[in-house]
């Protein structure tokens, strides 16, 4: 008996073992997932217990499913708030487990699941230190899985299918597990022969119901050499892939995995084939749960007989000298660490507004680079935007926060100049005359209106008013003439600014479109700014840059003034000011590498972001210096 064939035999030990199973902990999981997003995450024949999975939800109508491999995972840029994730891997302890739980831990997913049969792995050890994980371990007859994960994956599946049943009216899951030992003791006991030689193809054709046993025999077959196979859907493969029927029809083994939605489709192709074309048919029924459970042991035993036509053990095909260093290495884990919120948060403003001039080194490097010039200037002055930056957006007419005020007045009274620039008018200096003592008041710098109007705080601009922009009037009679506000507003004109809400847009695109038609705009004399709560219209001459040019002309050439904002992005009120280094953001950055920067990511931002900021500034002799250590593990 070869070792796979072994293994087989005694796969029914490990199915009975998942009534004594976590059970109720794996339902307990799947209900928390349930109508969130998930991402499932396995790889080699994790990967098989991913599909599993994701069948499982989907009948359980649980919500969208996405299965990844661990680098699929630990590359992606997408936001994972609200959803949850789930990673698969029989030990646990190999190094693309460990980047995967990495990265989960390191993203804003709700949830992270881990399923697993070792509960010492690396990964479970490094999962137990997050609230948000949960891990469970199912039991296993035999840890040793040889070559292909056979009790490992069986393990993974018939606990999953328990708790699956746990959470449906149909059946308990002890019975649901007892039927699924019956049919893979039944499955065992009628080996099948599958006529195959050595250089045939094999073309895995499935409905997409069936993705669990179709990626089962994919996996097999090529981590054991015994033939190369193509996987696809009948449909898929419909276009253009039978090509390779035509050329090599005596030369090609087809498994076809169908349900009762796509009996019919297959029927066509399968008549349609050369009469040389050898065939094995599967047929999952309604492909539900427990069927595709025991699809599982179907795909085992394709891969058996296949082996044995060809004189390959599946579990223990042998392999190359090299294998063990493609398979040890451990440069997905390093990237994963690398990863950090503010790199991800970067790459994806790179990756959203493609930039063509931005360079393509490492993302980590540059932000090492960015971090090395922050630590390393001298400040003598911090420029702070106000909304999304010294208050929350939600909350912009609420006072600033009393850490903030009290970090300022500390840096104040040691010498750093402070000032303000924000798309507000007077009531921002109102706001800042009520926050900050009132010694402070002549010494901070204020730029209202984008920068249009710069004064030091003790002046009421409702008293010095700018002086009228005709230009800026006229786009605002144009402006009311097109119908592009909702009924009811009236534009808010200012002398220098002209303020939108984005609530009081009617279509935003639209807007955004004949907006950058007008005159003034396509010639560059006007400019439109965006911030989270409105947009500014004002002259391309008013910059928060001035600000930062008012303050260097008060503390001198060799201290540098830090900016502070939020609107990071390309179009954002704070792009320009944030372009100029040292800069940091509390929110939105631009797609450029060498541009603007957060040192949270998206874990924490405005207000809260800010804070942390100013304690990390440490005063000497009139200047101040960022003692990044102080932030400790807030920046990986």
């Amino acid at each position: 008996m070869t070792v796979f064939a072994e293994k087989l035999s005694t796969l029914v030990d490990t199915v009975r073992l998942g009534n004594g199973g976590p059970l109720h902990a794996l339902a307990e999981a799947l209900q928390e997932s349930a109508g969130r997003p998930a991402v499932g995450i396995g790889s080699g024949g994790s990967a098989i217990m991913a599909e599993f999975f994701a069948r499982c939800r989907s009948t359980l109508g649980h919500g969208q499913t996405i299965v990844q491999t661990p680098m699929d995972f630990v590359v992606s840029e997408e936001d994972l708030s609200g959803s949850d994730v789930w990673i698969f891997s029989a030990g646990a302890d190999n190094p693309d487990a460990i980047a995967a739980m990495t990265a989960a831990l390191r993203s804003a997913a709700t949830g992270v699941k881990l399923l697993t049969v070792n509960a010492t792995g690396s990964a479970t050890i490094t999962a137990a230190s997050d609230s948000r994980s949960r891990i469970i371990v199912a039991p296993v007859a035999d840890r040793k899985d040889g070559f292909l994960a056979t009790h490992s994956l069986v393990a993974m599946v018939t606990c999953m299918l328990g708790a699956a049943d746990k959470l449906s009216t149909r059946t308990g899951s002890t019975k649901t597990i007892n039927d699924l030992a019956d049919e893979f003791e039944h499955i065992a006991a009628a080996p099948i022969a599958i006529e195959i030689s050595t250089g045939d193809t094999v073309v895995v054709l499935h409905d997409p119901q069936c993705r669990t046993i179709a990626t089962l025999i994919e996996t097999s077959l090529w981590e054991t050499a015994i033939a190369p196979v193509q996987c696809t859907d009948f449909r898929n493969f419909a276009h253009g892939r039978h090509v390779w029927a035509a050329r090599h029809p005596e030369n090609m083994l087809v498994i076809a995995v169908t349900a009762s939605t796509s009996r019919d489709i297959w029927a066509t192709i399968r008549d349609a084939f050369p009469s040389t074309v050898r065939m094995v048919e599967i047929d999952l029924g309604h492909a539900g749960r427990f069927r595709t459970a025991t699809s599982i042991a179907n795909g085992l035993e394709i891969v058996r007989s296949l082996g044995s036509a060809v004189g390959i053990d599946p579990g223990k095909p042998g392999h190359g000298n090299f294998a063990g260093a493609i398979y040890d290495d451990t440069g997905l884990a390093k990237l994963a660490c690398t990863l950090c919120p503010a790199v991800r948060h970067k790459m994806q403003a790179v990756q959203y507004h493609d930039d063509p001039t931005c360079p393509s080194i490492m993302a980590t490097e540059a932000r090492n680079n960015w971090l090395k010039r922050l630590s390393s200037v001298h400040i003598g002055g911090i420029l702070l935007d106000y909304d999304g930056t010294v208050v929350t957006t939600e909350s912009r007419l609420d006072p600033p926060a009393g850490e903030i005020i009290s970090e300022l007045i500390r840096l104040a009274d040691s010498g750093i100049a402070i000032g303000f620039a924000t798309g507000r008018g007077h009531s921002a200096g109102i706001a800042l005359r009520k926050a900050l003592p009132e010694r402070l008041h002549h010494a901070v710098t204020v730029g209202y209106y984008n920068g249009g109007h710069v004064r030091m705080l003790d002046v009421d601009v409702e008293n010095d008013r700018p002086e009228i922009n005709p230009e800026l009037l006229a786009f605002a009679d144009w402006i009311e003439g097109q119908s592009l506000l909702a009924p009811g507003i009236h534009l808010k004109r200012g002398e220098v600014q002209i303020t939108i809400r984005h609530s009081e847009l009617t279509d935003p695109l639209m807007f955004a479109a004949l907006v950058a038609e007008f005159p003034a705009v396509a010639k560059g004399r006007i400019k439109v700014l965006s911030s989270h709560h409105s947009v500014d219209i004002l002259p391309s001459s008013s910059s928060k840059t001035t600000v930062t040019d008012e303050m260097h002309r008060r503390i001198g050439a060799e201290h540098e003034v830090l900016a502070i904002g939020d609107s990071g992005e390309p179009g954002g009120n704070d792009n320009e000011l944030l372009g100029r280094p040292p800069s940091v953001s509390v929110d939105g950055v631009c797609g450029h590498l060498g541009g603007s920067w957060s040192l949270f990511g998206n874990v924490t931002s405005g207000p809260a972001a800010l804070v942390q900021i100013l304690r990390a500034l440490r005063t000497e002799n009139g200047h101040a210096r960022f003692d990044l250590n102080s932030l400790g593990t807030s920046l990986s």
